[in-house]
Formats: C-alpha cells, sequence, structure tokens
C-alpha cells in the first residue's frame, strides 16, 4: 500500500502546466463527493472489485486491471462491491494548465472503466510518482510533472493497443484511419450540426457499418461521443469563464439553451446554474 501523499508544490503550479496534486493507494472504503474531487484523476483497480456511481452514468464497476479517469467537478461516489472483500484502489490526482486539453484530446477515455492491458505498467509508474512525491523536494515537483504526463500516454497507449475489433472485415488499417476522420470531423465541428450520415460518409461507410465500428472501438455511439464531448467542453468554459452565461456557453458548444441544461444536469447531476455556484 502507498499512504495518502499529498504533494505541496511550493508555489510551482503557475510555473508546471502539469502537476500531481495526491497519490496513493489503499484499501478503499465508501467515499460520496456530491461536488466531484477538486483536480482529475486516474484511478487503477489492483485487487477485489468496487463499483463508481457517477451522475448521469449509472453504475461502473472497477475489477483488477482496470482503470478509470475521472475529470474534476463530475459528482460521484464509490464503494467495494462486497463488505468481505477488500478492493485495493490506487490513484493519483493531477492539475495544471495542460491538464484539461489532454482530457479533452482523451475524451473518448473518461469517465469510462476501461481494462488496461499495460496495467502491471501503469501501477509502476505510480509507485514512482508515490517515492517521487515523497522526497518532497523542488526538483521532484519538476520530475513528477514529466512522470505525470508519462503515465497519461500510457494510458492512452495501453487503450490504442487494446482496441483491435474481434472480426475485422475491413483492409488491415482501414478501420482505424477512418474512425481516425471521423473523430477528427467530431472534435473540429461538435458544436455544429452534426448529422450521422455526413460523418460516416466523411469516414468513407454507410451509417449502419459506421455506428458499429465506432461502438465497437469506443463502447458508446457516435451520438453519446458528441454529447460528452459537449458537456466537458461546457465545463472548460465555466472554468475558463466564471460569468459566462449558460445561454452563451450553450450556443458556444452548438446545443439549444433548455436541451442544454437538460442534458447537463443528467450528466453532472447539476443545473449549469448550480454548477457554477
Amino acid at each position: 500500500m502507498m499512504p495518502f501523499l499529498l504533494a505541496e508544490f511550493a508555489n510551482l503550479e503557475q510555473l508546471l502546466p502539469l502537476y500531481v496534486t495526491c497519490v496513493g493507494s489503499h484499501a478503499q472504503k465508501h467515499l460520496d463527493r456530491p461536488d466531484g474531487y477538486t483536480a482529475h484523476q486516474i484511478l487503477l483497480s489492483r485487487s477485489g472489485r468496487g463499483v463508481f456511481r457517477i451522475a448521469g452514468l449509472g453504475d461502473l464497476r472497477m475489477t483488477p486491471g482496470t482503470l478509470l479517469i475521472l475529470p474534476a467537478g463530475v459528482p460521484h461516489e464509490y464503494y467495494p462491491d462486497r463488505s468481505d472483500e477488500s478492493w485495493d484502489l490506487g490513484f493519483v490526482a493531477f492539475d495544471g494548465s495542460a491538464a484539461a486539453p489532454l482530457l479533452h484530446q482523451m475524451a473518448h477515455l473518461v469517465t469510462t472503466v476501461l481494462p488496461a492491458p499495460n496495467f502491471n505498467d501503469l501501477w509502476s509508474q505510480l509507485e514512482s510518482l508515490w517515492h517521487l512525491i515523497s522526497l518532497n523536494g523542488e526538483q521532484a515537483y519538476w520530475e513528477s510533472s514529466k512522470r505525470m504526463y508519462g503515465l497519461l500516454l500510457s494510458a492512452l497507449e495501453g487503450q490504442t493497443a487494446g482496441k483491435r475489433p474481434a472480426k475485422n472485415v475491413y483492409p488491415a488499417g482501414q478501420s482505424n484511419a477512418a474512425l481516425q476522420t471521423a473523430v477528427k470531423l467530431i472534435h473540429d465541428h461538435y458544436n455544429e450540426r452534426l448529422l450521422l450520415a455526413n460523418v460516416a460518409r466523411a469516414a468513407g461507410y454507410s451509417v449502419q457499418h459506421f455506428h458499429r465500428l465506432f461502438v465497437e472501438s469506443f463502447g458508446v455511439t457516435p451520438q453519446q461521443y458528441i454529447l460528452q464531448l459537449r458537456m466537458r467542453r461546457s465545463v472548460q468554459l465555466f472554468e475558463e469563464q466564471p460569468g459566462i452565461s449558460v445561454e452563451k456557453v450553450a450556443e458556444l458548444i452548438g446545443m439549444e439553451t433548455s436541451y442544454f441544461i437538460r442534458m447537463f444536469k443528467r450528466t453532472y447531476g447539476k443545473t449549469p446554474k448550480q454548477y457554477k455556484g
């Protein structure tokens, strides 16, 4: 076990684009965070089983060898799945000006329990961060920033390596390139009226084939992916521009205001105005 370790950065937060706020692992007990956590988190389930209950997403079950990337401010609670079994959960919380753009790039991986083919490597990196932070020196903070970036890339690399459809009727490499084209189109135009038929056409597939391929690769439908992207962008706008109106955010992400409010509450458990405080 790695006891909870709080990183004190001696006012380096303004210099470091990515920094660790806390790291550790323990036998996880029930924890309720109705307002979410103040920093982004990567959670690694080493042994036992646990349940994450995330507002708007229901119950997500973590089993040994899985990971969960959870953005800051997302209401949630979590607890062991069985009272007679210990749940060994590792965690690292991080923040910084580069954190939100990185998670934006990894949007298809967040708030989803994912199997980690490279779990042992991820756990070793978590332990390395813990030992580094425990040194409590200024150089350790700079180095931990580099290693935190490495941990995020390793999580992304593991998912990229692991996404192989069981049956691929398309030529090798073609489906992956098509999905990359589709995802880029979605990220470039998520705030516009995107028709699934147009996205599928840009990828070179029929709507039915594209829909199936997308779900196999990302675990959500293209429409759900776009909605998740818009919701996360709305939170980012509220954080970047505290005085921005709900109506303006809805406009910027391409949603009608009342629909945006309804989807925001379904996703985060509170209305945009309640979230803004």
